[in-house]
């Protein structure tokens, strides 16, 4: 079995094995260098470690190199045994000396911690000073062997590399740990949000989403990821609502089929039992068994329709046509029905033609659709208005009455499959199907529909485009 490695231990070996490989390339060029740099300074600084050897009468010019090399420093004292002048890094903190502490600088203790030499010499003024030379014993031998040649230089050149070498593992070792924790940290905590959210999402919690800080590459992963997570949100919610809308439509299209059917079995049962005698009476129930009839073809035409519009294969087809001429034909049609119910239809279309591309047979159901549920919901007196409006992108087509109107409560559902002006459910009202129709069909044609009561009146509003 595979064992599971995580990124993070990948990413720390990987990063530990490629700054360890650089890192003795270094070392070994650093080796390199101060090997070669010992050995130069080998026949000039280091033959001048002393005090007899380095001393000038002009002792500010004094070739102190080797000496500060090793850590020392070189002291000029007058003849007061005061320090005059210092050359290098002094580590000690005297600032003049008396015979006996300058005579004890050179006996041989343990506890000393410099190995000291000393050269009187003469000022260009003839006056008397002392230069004393200071190295720290770990450098030299007592008696400065490590000016005999290229042994003594090997022992200082490994020293030194050494003492290097722990430093550099001491800080290649806090690089390494910081720096590679730092590094997965920063690529694995996103992961884990990420790893995260696809979880909450392959179990169906589409609400969820990602909010880190990351790279830009992240970054991106992360919007794409929330992105499609609020998508898979919607279409989840979308999918609910469609299963609540069949499950609706189902419940309504069964009452809606149920009513005339039962009304008309009754009636159907009642002439076979020859209960009704009367011939009038008879015709009467007859008409009612026709109308009824009617109503459930209707039902079952419109939904046969309904199904056909929201089918993506549904056959659609377009022609160049007069608009203008079209909402006339319309107007012409409902003219005398709204006469005879005493509404007052008026309507303002253009003059001149205006030439869009629409299905006249679909089109005119939807407008149609709109001025029958004026028709059928509104009273007598009622005002409407069928109104044609030109732009250059767009034609508009309005439908106003000022009739019963359509409360705040169905606005929103006034487009949806078996929603009625009147919300009474009456088997002798329409099929509730007339108003989702007719935004299918719009839809279809690329346009839009929407309701407008802001005004006081009820207005439905066609934008279709040019």
């Amino acid at each position: 079995m595979r064992t599971k490695k995580k990124l993070s231990s990948t990413l720390i070996k990987n990063y530990v094995f490629f700054s360890f490989t650089v890192g003795i390339i270094v070392f070994i060029l650093l080796v390199v260098a101060n090997y070669r740099l010992i050995h130069e300074f080998g026949g000039t600084a280091f033959s001048k470690l002393k005090a007899s050897e380095v001393v000038r009468q002009n002792y500010v010019e004094m070739p102190s190199e080797g000496i500060e090399l090793l850590k020392g420093w070189v002291e000029i004292l007058d003849d007061h045994l005061q320090i005059v002048y210092i050359k290098g890094k002094k580590l000690d903190h005297s600032s003049s000396y008396s015979e006996k502490e300058l005579n004890r600088l050179f006996y041989d203790q343990e506890e000393r911690l410099y190995h000291a030499t000393l050269a009187p010499f003469e000022t260009e003024d003839g006056r008397t000073f002392y230069c004393l030379v200071k190295i720290p014993k770990e450098y030299v031998s007592r008696n400065f062997t490590i000016t005999s040649g290229s042994e003594g230089h090997n022992a200082i050149f490994w020293k030194l590399m050494m003492q290097s070498f722990i430093l550099f593992l001491i800080l290649y070792g806090i690089n390494v740990y910081i720096y590679s924790r730092w590094t997965a940290a920063k690529i694995t905590n996103p992961l884990r949000y990420i790893a995260e959210g696809i979880k909450h999402v392959s179990n169906g919690h589409y609400y969820k989403r990602l909010d880190f800080r990351a790279n830009y590459e992240l970054q991106q992963i992360q919007k794409h990821f929330n992105a499609m997570a609020e998508k898979l949100e919607k279409t989840e919610r979308e999918k609910k609502q469609l299963e609540e809308s069949k499950q609706r439509m189902l419940v309504d299209i069964s009452h809606d089929l149920k009513t005339p059917i039962t009304t008309i079995q009754g009636y159907v049962e009642a002439l076979q039992r020859g209960l009704i005698q009367d011939e009038a009476k008879r015709q009467s129930t007859l008409d009612l068994i026709y109308t009824k009839a009617k109503l459930v073809t209707a039902l079952i035409e419109d939904v046969f329709e309904l199904s056909k519009l929201e089918s993506p294969d549904y056959p659609f087809s377009t022609d160049l046509l007069d608009i203008a001429e079209f909402i006339r034909e319309i107007a012409v049609e409902f003219y005398v029905p709204f006469e005879e119910k005493q509404f007052n239809f008026q309507f303002d279309i253009p003059a001149h033609e205006i030439t869009v591309p629409f299905n006249y047979k679909l089109l005119y159901r939807a407008v149609s659709n709109i001025l029958s549920n004026a028709l059928t919901y509104n009273s007598q007196g009622t005002e409407v208005l069928l109104k044609l409006l030109d732009d250059p992108k767009h034609v508009h087509i309005h439908i106003i009455d000022d009739g019963i109107g359509i409360s705040d409560t169905y606005k929103e559902k006034v487009f949806d499959a078996f929603v009625r002006g009147d919300q009474s459910r009456k088997s002798d009202g329409g099929t509730g199907l007339g108003l989702t129709i007719s935004k299918n069909i719009i839809e279809k044609h690329g346009g839009q529909i929407r309701l407008d009561t802001s005004q006081g009146n009820t207005m439905f509003q066609i934008t279709l485009p040019k």
